[in-house]
Formats: C-alpha cells, structure tokens, sequence
C-alpha cells in the first residue's frame, strides 16, 4: 500500500484495516500511548471496543479539522452488536502519519431479540 499524504488517506487506510481485521496495519498506524488508550477503552464503552466488536461491517468519517496541531476525525464503527464513534488525532511523526491520541466519543449497544 502507498504511504498516505494526507491525514484523511490515513484515517480512511486505519478505518479499512480495522474492517478488515489487519492488525499489522492498526499497530503501524498507532503510538505506543495510543494502544494504551484503546486497551482502556473497552471498559469505557461497557464492553463494546474495536477490538471486542464482532464482524464490523462498515464505518463513517467525520473531519473535525486541526485541533493542537493534529488533524482529527471522528470515526463512527458498525457490527450487529452496536456502534462505536472514536475520536482520533493524527500528526506527522518521523515522516508517517500516525495516531497520536484516540478516546471514545460514544458507544451504543445493538437492542437484544
């Protein structure tokens, strides 16, 4: 795959590799702070965190422009068994672009049959 030039490539290369079960790419795309931050999301949304979510079957990115010098985007994950919108900030590191902080925005259960 290409290298990214832009934030938006990257987030959209991240969101497909997530989709995709490519967990050498998620790695690639993250800092070691971030993989903390997505451990410890899982206990924040009740369960329900991108690792922990079955079969996602698609995803929505939202811009939400440069906050403190990073580009961030808030990236809204679809499976049967609910939502999950994270908010995340990339920034150029060492050539690459690179998560540098991620947190969940919100997380929604699917209703139970």
């Amino acid at each position: 795959m290409t290298k990214p030039a832009t934030a938006r490539e990257a987030a959209v290369r991240n969101a497909e590799a997530i989709v995709s079960g490519n967990l050498a790419q998620l790695m690639a795309d993250i800092t070691p702070d971030v993989l903390s931050q997505v451990m410890a999301m899982g206990a924040q949304a009740g369960g329900l965190s991108l690792t922990q979510m079955p079969n996602i079957q698609g995803y929505d990115i939202l811009d939400f422009g440069t906050y403190e010098d990073a580009e961030v985007f808030h990236v809204t994950f679809r499976s049967d068994a609910g939502n999950a919108t994270i908010a995340a900030s990339w920034k150029q590191v060492m050539g690459q672009w690179k998560i540098v902080s991620v947190s969940l925005v919100s997380a929604e259960l699917a209703e139970q049959e």
